[in-house]
């Protein structure tokens, strides 16, 4: 069977992660079949997957605007894999290839578009979310089959779109730490991950973090690291620093590369996540595979994703927050429960299993 997947999505952030892990094994796992990887010019994952049954097919150069990615994926895609005789595409950030010609597989891996009005992000990301919802819903409607990537997901997307339950799947991400760092001796800061928007929801660890401050004074410094999403909403982080005169124990690291990021999970004394909204979040399986304390959010699939493997806060309650920082940061006794919690629980997150799910759907499919 040929399959054809279209890198040109992953980018950023989490789809770099998804694609890296994710398509060695893929290779790896469908011995029966070949795959057509279209891909910018120069992409890492040429020199990694050298199978003669990975074909790869540089279509576009690596700075390429995502408009004209999109634009290739309906317009030209289409005529590429008639000519290859593909049986089926896979495309892993919602918008299916509308006009394929071919049985097509979708994942969700992005739920912003569907609940975007809820959150006051800056116009401009309004305006992308709209399409990005407009997109997502023909998709899921056009789709032979939709890839929800926790349950979760596939709650929403079945919650928007009835008829697509019997069409949808549940297939996790796997755990990109392979191996955990191991740092000589845990260092005393607190560390949270993730982009600045609105859903990230720093805002309120802000205000959480300083009610903390206020009850004792041993709390550790909190580092912020994340690239800016929503500039707007960064600054309203930065003020909320200053009004609270906490310039002195936070600090902004920008956007780290994934390898310093995992050193960071090892070395900090505990993570933090309040994110509002997310799919199948790597940062928390990586960071509890790091065997890191995790306090997160009741919000789903925060709760899904770590089981009994962390402390939960309510995202929009400061004083929540800081109760459940106390916890993760001074109480030894659910420090050690769920960190033992969670290194069992990241034991289910396994890229060879997402790659052997994928491999059966689209078998079934055929």
């Amino acid at each position: 069977m040929n399959i054809a997947l279209s890198l040109l999505s992953g980018v950023r952030y989490g789809g770099v992660t998804y694609f890296e892990n994710l398509i060695p094994k893929l290779v790896e796992e469908g011995r029966a079949h070949t795959f057509h990887f279209f891909v910018s010019h120069g992409h890492p994952l040429m020199e990694r997957v050298t199978s003669s049954r990975a074909v790869f097919h540089e279509v576009l150069g690596q700075n390429t605007s995502g408009l004209k990615r999109f634009l290739f994926e309906q317009v030209a895609l289409p005529w590429k894999l008639k000519q290859l005789h593909i049986d089926i595409v896979y495309t892993a950030k919602n918008i299916n290839v509308l006009f394929a010609p071919c049985k097509t597989v979708t994942a969700i891996r992005n739920v912003e578009p569907f609940v975007y009005a809820h959150y006051r992000n800056h116009w401009r990301l309004n305006i992308l979310s709209k399409m990005k919802w407009m997109m997502t819903a023909l998709s899921v409607r056009k789709a032979d089959r939709i890839v929800a990537v926790s349950r979760g997901v596939k709650e929403r997307v079945v919650e928007r779109f009835p008829d697509a339950e019997g069409k949808t799947v549940v297939i996790y991400n796997g755990n990109p730490v392979t191996q955990a760092p191991q740092p000589a001796a845990r260092q005393n800061f607190l560390l949270s991950a993730s982009k600045f928007v609105a859903y990230a929801n720093q805002l309120n660890l802000i205000h959480g973090y300083a009610r903390l401050c206020e009850r004792r004074l041993d709390v550790p410094p909190l580092k912020l690291a994340g690239g800016v999403h929503d500039k707007a909403y960064f600054e309203s982080v930065q003020r909320a620093v200053r009004d609270h005169g906490l310039q002195k124990q936070i600090e902004f690291l920008g956007l780290v590369p994934q390898k310093d990021l995992f050193e960071l999970y090892a070395q900090a004394r505990a993570f933090v996540f309040p994110s509002t909204l997310e799919a199948c979040p790597h940062t928390l399986i990586e960071v509890m595979a790091c065997g890191t304390p995790v306090c997160t959010t009741t919000h789903q699939p925060m709760p899904e994703i770590c089981k009994d493997g962390a402390v939960y806060v309510e995202a929009f309650d400061p004083k929540s927050i800081a109760d459940g920082l106390e916890k993760v940061l001074f109480d030894e006794d659910v420090r050690t429960r769920i960190t033992r919690a969670a290194l069992e629980r990241q034991k289910d997150f396994d890229w060879t299993k997402t790659a052997r799910q994928l491999i059966q759907l689209f078998d079934r499919m055929v």
